[in-house]
């Protein structure tokens, strides 16, 4: 339901951190990444932009209760929870929709909001690599979970006796690492690099002309590096939880 001018905020909680969204239609007003405790940045939000239309909070590391309890001070309105069985924009072909990651469906009905009536694929490049493709009649496939960036560099010093751990850097490793740590680098992006490449021709070469949407922590040190046609949302995620919203209040 469009709810005219009113203000919508996106709570999404995860392990460490929690990123709070204001959003007014289509508009992202603020958002605000809180480590830890975001109970003073929640009040801040409600003191400046006053009773919402709307929450959604999608949580995957506090109690839906706790959650409740902790806005209650400031807001007695209804809460959404993102759960399995809402209404999505999108038809939901996965096999195991309860399994399914709520960044993951999210990122899909988001794409499809921006991406209408298209084959789209999404590359989240976060703690993991998360493919997640929604076709041009809106339904959503799946896709795929591999390593991410840092992951993959800390796997090469757990599961070996031998090989140092080296933290990612900005710059980008040549092809040809001619070092114990410039091989590292290479096998590590450039692996991930060719890796994204391929996903996309695959994809491609399934489905026909396919669009990709890039987001996640580690996009930037990627996106230039892709020749197909690229587009960078980094809040693809709390836009996606805002489309859900909006079909569900």
């Amino acid at each position: 339901m469009d709810s005219g001018h009113m203000v919508k905020f996106i709570f999404d909680i995860g392990n460490t951190r929690t990123k709070i969204a204001v959003f007014e239609n289509a508009n992202m007003l603020e958002l605000r990444n809180v480590k830890g405790n975001f109970i003073n940045e929640a009040n801040r939000i409600f003191s400046l932009y006053g009773r919402p239309f709307s929450v959604m909070v999608s949580t995957v590391s506090i109690p839906e209760k706790e959650v409740i309890a902790m806005l209650s001070a400031f807001y007695d309105g209804k809460i959404f929870f993102f759960r399995s069985g809402m209404m999505l924009p999108v038809k939901n072909g996965y096999k195991t929709p309860q399994t399914l990651g709520q960044d993951r469906i999210a990122n899909a009905c988001a794409a499809w909001k921006f991406n209408p009536d298209k084959n789209t694929l999404v590359i989240d490049l976060g703690t993991c690599i998360k493919y997640d493709f929604v076709d041009e009649t809106g339904l959503y496939h799946g896709g795929a979970i591999a390593p991410g960036l840092a992951m993959r560099y800390k796997a090469l010093t757990r599961f070996t006796g031998q090989l140092p751990y080296f933290k990612p850097i900005e710059e980008f490793p040549e092809l040809i690492g001619q070092s114990t740590e410039s091989s590292i680098r290479s096998g590590v992006e450039n692996g991930i690099l060719f890796e994204l490449k391929g996903a996309i021709e695959a994809y491609s070469q399934q489905f026909g002309r396919t669009s990709v949407i890039l987001t996640g922590g580690d996009h930037p040190k990627f996106a230039d590096k892709l020749k197909s046609p690229i587009f960078v949302a980094p809040n693809l995620t709390l836009n996606g939880l805002k489309v859900i919203l909006d079909a569900n209040d």
